[in-house]
């Protein structure tokens, strides 16, 4: 029983350890000379593998359709992640918000431990080996995967190719062409989890600068199309940090649709459970009086941002809180409540994390991961339409689905009656 894996990534890397530890003979398929090299990017390098939130909270970190990977997750959760890796020798740590990385802070170690272990297991890899096609025998089911260089006949297929972000890895979506081709709808890609990028003319020459607790919103048209509270770091073409991250994947995604009116507001002075902005800024002045404006704010703000943001204002760094008239007063308090900047375009597929879109949910089978239009077909990973929240959630996804995928993929392989045995030439029919 043969399981082809196309795509070597930590959603194929998982399938194709899987399917070996049930016995099947597993062949993996990577246009990469050398697999893994998305997963070398995650986590600033670093590969913040999976997060420590019970399984019963992972569903509300995915955006939409987080409660299709509860059977993958309770097959294959984030206690089972940390266990995997740490008999292979990966020692993990937590860091804030139950974010597991190896303790080396190198990814490498991860997709090492991954490769090594799915090579003792008898994987056969081969990379530099674009796959162009799957292809069915007469009964409809999968028989054989079409490559640059042949055919190779199997019983059933994985197709965890990945998304569309970061191309310079050699990811592109290859793999909605192939599930489009044999009937699968696809939701279209778009980026997620992508930095926004501001107008020249408004950024702020502070990067790397970060803010913490702020209310973000995205509008569009005087419209709020998304808000959420978190942490902001402005970079040298925008802003970034883990709440622009989330809310990039709700700006539109056609450049004709910005040109001055998408905009992100910060709140950087929201109210409190008891007492309001306005009243909180009177209490403030009242208890510093005999303190300058700029001292007293850099108890909030680092001091390169308030440079920024007195340029805003119009107001003087220098006031004492004392002498601070009313319409000071309000002036500062109006840009701590709405710091707006405009948006130059769509967030990139080339600084993205991950890809929103992808092989329509609704015709898979969220037990096995197998196609509900296609037999031996099995999908994994980033190519599915799911993407979740940083913090871990979108590789706890590869891991899961790929593991579900691979168990599935080599017991439906092992109780296949063989259709068309060997290897074929490119070209053929089924």
């Amino acid at each position: 029983m043969t399981v082809g894996i196309v795509g070597a990534g930590p959603a194929g890397l998982m399938a194709a350890i899987t399917a070996a530890q049930a016995g099947a003979r597993v062949v993996l398929f990577e246009k990469n000379t050398l697999p893994g090299r998305k997963l070398l990017l995650t986590g600033n390098g670093r590969c913040n593998l999976t997060n420590r939130l019970s399984i019963r909270e992972y569903p509300d970190r995915y955006f939409g359709n987080g409660k299709f990977l509860i059977k993958a997750l309770h097959s294959f959760g984030p206690e089972d992640t940390e266990h995997f890796f740490e008999s292979l020798g990966v020692r993990l740590k937590e860091e804030a918000g139950g974010r597991v990385f190896p303790a080396s802070n190198r990814a490498a170690d991860v997709l090492g431990a991954l490769f090594d272990y799915a090579e003792r297991l008898g994987v056969r890899f081969v990379g530099a080996e674009s796959v162009l096609d799957i292809r069915k025998n007469r009964s409809g089911a999968v028989s054989r995967i079409i490559t640059v260089n042949g055919a190779k006949a199997v019983d059933a297929c994985v197709l965890c190719v990945g998304g569309q972000s970061y191309p310079t890895t050699g990811s592109a979506g290859d793999g909605t062409v192939i599930a489009s081709r044999l009937g699968h709808a696809i939701i279209p890609m778009r980026p997620a989890l992508a930095p926004i990028d501001i107008v020249s003319d408004e950024l702020p020459m502070i990067p790397g600068v970060s803010l913490a607790g702020v209310r973000v919103s995205v509008v569009g048209d005087g419209n709020i199309l998304a808000a959420r509270t978190g942490d902001v770091l402005y970079t040298h073409h925008g802003l970034s940090g883990p709440v622009i991250l989330s809310l990039s994947r709700s700006l539109p995604i056609g450049p004709e649709e910005y040109g001055g009116r998408i905009r992100i507001d910060l709140d950087l002075w929201p109210d409190g459970a008891e007492e309001d902005a306005g009243d909180r800024m009177m209490r403030l002045l009242s208890e510093n009086k005999n303190s300058r404006l700029f001292s007293v704010l850099r108890a909030y703000f680092p001091s390169s941002f308030l440079e920024h943001l007195f340029a805003r204002t119009g107001v003087s760094p220098d006031v004492y809180c004392r002498d601070l008239r009313k319409e000071a007063r309000k002036s500062l308090l109006k840009v701590l409540r709405n710091l707006s900047y405009t948006v130059s375009g769509p967030p990139l597929f080339s600084t993205a994390m991950t890809t929103a879109g992808g092989v329509c949910l609704r015709e898979v089978d969220p037990r096995t991961m197998s196609s509900r239009l296609v037999d031996g077909l099995f999908f994994a990973g980033e190519l599915l339409d799911i993407d979740g929240d940083t913090g871990g959630f979108n590789l706890q996804a590869a891991f899961a689905t790929g593991y579900l995928a691979g168990k599935s993929a080599a017991e439906y392989s092992g109780s296949r009656r063989k259709v068309v045995p060997g290897d074929f030439p490119t070209g053929g029919t089924g």
